[in-house]
């Protein structure tokens, strides 16, 4: 995990499995609208060709950033996404030297050679591609996504290798989704890897992915969800974008689309456009139960959707709070349908609870076995690595932790 990816002319290592190129400069198609877009799916630049043409509130912010920014540490990205959907040659020309003059910013760089490499030269699109930059950290998701899109901009990249895969999902499933740049990133190499290689890499962790949203959304703590920085509010419009159609997705896209959000300047207005879709479906977060379990260690939930809600989060690392009332933990405690029993003697007495219901023990010590009757058969289990169990749901009455 700790080892080091290095971009340069031969090759990719360690993560990615590549195809070298017989030169260092790339023989691209005559129109640059024949290329496999990174981010720029035919659906979704027609989406920003018509806020264009509608002149959206979005557009108009974008335009005038384009306009009048020029310092913007965002700016090859920008100038590359507005060459992109307008085909101005003379913003595009920008990207390309701003390219040039910004060649270790990987990411942009792979960006605008994807987008308007047309009207670079051989001879610079072998300076971009040959820059001699510092190494990737290969455990953290900016340098994977980085190294992946330098690959696909470059017609270097035939398929991604399994450790890239299990480098990745190890990395997301522990938790690491919480850090809100380094899930935009992961969003943003997911859907790089799914419109160039047509792999899913969801499908590999099916479960997690179907409750991510949820997590995201419960993860952050009340005031996040009040007024959430501009990177957290775009790292949930491209999480919703991933899969719009899961219901975690409907209540994260109700939330991140509301108009108090949109982001009218600064840093985050290209990615405002580029990821802020009204057409979307999205419900009232506020109707989502709140709390969600991951039977991998971890707990979010709160007692309503208020900014003076009680929040929690109960992770390998312990407890997080904010808002809760003195003396909350020796207590049971209930968070929409969820009841949050603590284990404060060897045993305790789970009372009953209906069909829709859920009971979930803590202050377990990780992995401790733990026995419980169903039916007047004994029965055991295990708390998972938080100290946590979910109790199944005809499970009431003693239930002990046992040595």
């Amino acid at each position: 995990m700790g080892a080091a990816l290095v971009w340069n002319n031969n090759r990719l290592r360690v993560l990615i499995a590549v195809l070298l190129a017989a030169s260092p400069a790339i023989c691209f198609a005559a129109s640059s609208d024949l290329l496999p877009h990174l981010l720029l799916t035919p659906q979704r630049l027609r989406r920003l060709q018509r806020d264009r043409e509608r002149e959206t509130i979005r557009w108009m912010n974008f335009e005038t950033r384009i306009q009048s920014t020029h310092d913007s540490s965002e700016r090859g990205f920008e100038l590359g996404l507005y060459y992109a959907v307008t085909h101005d040659e003379k913003r595009g020309r920008e990207a390309v030297q701003w390219a040039l003059q910004n060649r270790c910013s990987r990411r942009q760089v792979a960006l605008i050679i994807d987008w308007a490499g047309s009207l670079a030269s051989r001879e610079e699109i072998g300076q971009l591609g040959n820059a001699n930059c510092p190494p990737y950290p290969a455990s953290q998701p900016e340098g994977l996504r980085d190294t992946f899109f330098m690959g696909v901009a470059l017609n270097r990249i035939t398929a991604l290798d399994d450790s890239a895969k299990t480098i990745f999902l190890k990395w997301i499933e522990s938790g690491g989704f919480q850090n809100a740049n380094q899930l935009y990133a992961a969003c943003e190499f997911l859907d790089g890897v799914r419109a160039t290689l047509h792999a899913e890499l969801r499908h590999d962790a099916r479960q997690f992915f179907s409750d991510l949203p949820e997590e995201f959304l419960l993860g952050l703590k009340p005031e996040a969800v009040e007024h959430p920085d501009w990177m957290t509010h775009i790292a949930a419009l491209a999480l919703v974008s991933l899969d719009p159609n899961l219901p975690g997705s409907q209540y994260l896209q109700g939330w991140a689309i509301e108009d108090r959000q949109t982001i009218r300047e600064g840093p985050g207005v290209a990615y405002e456009l580029l990821w802020g879709d009204p057409y979307l479906p999205g419900v009232g977060y506020q109707n989502l139960d709140p709390w969600v379990y991951d039977e991998a260690g971890r707990l979010f939930a709160r007692t309503d959707w208020k900014p003076t809600a009680c929040w929690i989060a109960i992770t390998r690392s312990g407890l997080d709070q904010e808002n809760c009332p003195a003396g909350w933990r020796q207590n049971p405690a209930t968070f929409g349908h969820m009841t949050l029993i603590p284990l404060t003697q060897p045993c305790t007495i789970v009372p009953p609870r209906n069909n829709n219901e859920a009971a979930i023990m803590w202050n377990v010590h990780p992995h401790q076995s733990i026995s419980y009757l169903d039916k007047k058969r004994k029965e055991a289990a295990e708390a998972d690595a938080a100290g946590m169990w979910r109790l199944p749901g005809n499970v009431e009455g003693k239930v002990c932790a046992t040595q």
